[in-house]
C-alpha cells in the first residue's frame, strides 16, 4: 500500500474500523526532539531543549499510559548526557525512549551506547500495556556495525520477545527510531528505511508474531501507510519538520479490538 501523506494542520489519522471501545490506552507518541538541528547549534539546542519542556507538561497534563520518543534524542551524540537525566526526572507518567541514528551513530558505537544506557537505563525494552505487548527496539542494529557481538544480542532479544509475546497472544505494538519502510516494501535503500536485504523478510516475521502497530520517527515528516495488518506511524517532530508542519507530537488512543486514533497534538 502507498504511503499517506498529511498535508497540513491538525490532521488525524483513524482506521476504518468502529470507534475505540473500553479497554483504551494512550501513548503520547513524539517524534525526534533531536536537540541542536538546524542553523547555529546552540540556537537550535536552545529552542528545540525548550519546545520539548513544553511537551512534557502537555503529557503530565493529559496523563497517558506511556509517552514514548521515538528516537533521535540530541542531534550530537555526545550532548546525550547534557539535559536527559534533568528531563526524563520531569515525566509523571512511564517514558520509553528508543536510540536513533543520531544518538547511536551511522555505525552504532559502544560509547554511544553506553551513554545511552547511563541516560535512560537500557537499550531496549519491553513491557506491557493492556492487553497489548509493547516492544521498542535499537534499528541502528538494522544497519552495518562492529559491534558484531551487541547485534547478535539484540537480534536474540528481539526474536525472543516476539515468540513470547505470540505464545502469550499479546498483540503487539513495535517501536523503533527507523521505520522498515516509508512507501514500498520493496522501496531502495535510502537513509529512510531497513536495508532492502532482509527488509522483507523481517518484516514478514513481525506479521507472523501479531505486530499491529509500528510507531517511529526519524523521517521529520507525517506519514502513514499500512501493509499486512500493520499499521506503521511516522509523526511530527519538535525540532524540524521537513513537509512544514507545524511542531507536535500525537496522541495515539488504541482499544483493545485494534480500533485507534492518532491525534495531533501542537506545541508552539
Amino acid at each position: 500500500m502507498a504511503a499517506v501523506f498529511g498535508l497540513g494542520g491538525c490532521v488525524t489519522a483513524r482506521n476504518a474500523q468502529s470507534a475505540p471501545k473500553p479497554g483504551i490506552i494512550r501513548i503520547a507518541h513524539c517524534g525526534d526532539p533531536q536537540f541542536g538541528f538546524g542553523e547555529g547549534k546552540e540556537k537550535a539546542y536552545a529552542q528545540d531543549l525548550a519546545r520539548f519542556e513544553r511537551v512534557i507538561e502537555m503529557i503530565n497534563r493529559e496523563k497517558p499510559d506511556l509517552a514514548f520518543i521515538a528516537g533521535d534524542m540530541v542531534n550530537v551524540a555526545a550532548d546525550m548526557e547534557r539535559d536527559w537525566p534533568r528531563l526524563l526526572k520531569l515525566f509523571e507518567v512511564p517514558v520509553v525512549g528508543t536510540p536513533g541514528n543520531h544518538d547511536m551513530g551511522n555505525n552504532l558505537t559502544k560509547e554511544n551506547v553506553e551513554r545511552f544506557e547511563r541516560v535512560f537505563g537500557y537499550e531496549y525494552k519491553s513491557l506491557k500495556l493492556g492487553k497489548w505487548r509493547f516492544i521498542s527496539g535499537n534499528s541502528q542494529y538494522w544497519r552495518p556495525t562492529n559491534e558484531t557481538a551487541r547485534q547478535e544480542k539484540y537480534e536474540a532479544w528481539i526474536s525472543a520477545e516476539l515468540d513470547r509475546a505470540k505464545a502469550a497472544g499479546e498483540p503487539i505494538i513495535l517501536a523503533t527510531h527507523i521505520p522498515p519502510f516509508v512507501s514500498e516494501i520493496n522501496e531502495k535503500d535510502s537513509y529512510e528505511n531497513y536495508p532492502k536485504a532482509g527488509r522483507a523478510a523481517r518484516f514478514r516475521r513481525y506479521v507472523a508474531s501479531g505486530v499491529k502497530f509500528y510507531l517511529s520517527g526519524h523521517t521529520h515528516r507525517l506519514v502513514v501507510r499500512a501493509r499486512d495488518g500493520i499499521t506503521i506511524l511516522n509523526p511530527e517532530t519538535t525540532c524540524r519538520n521537513f513537509d512544514q508542519l507545524p511542531f507536535g507530537f500525537r496522541m495515539f488512543k488504541l482499544a483493545d479490538d485494534g480500533s485507534y486514533s492518532w491525534d495531533f497534538v501542537r506545541v508552539g
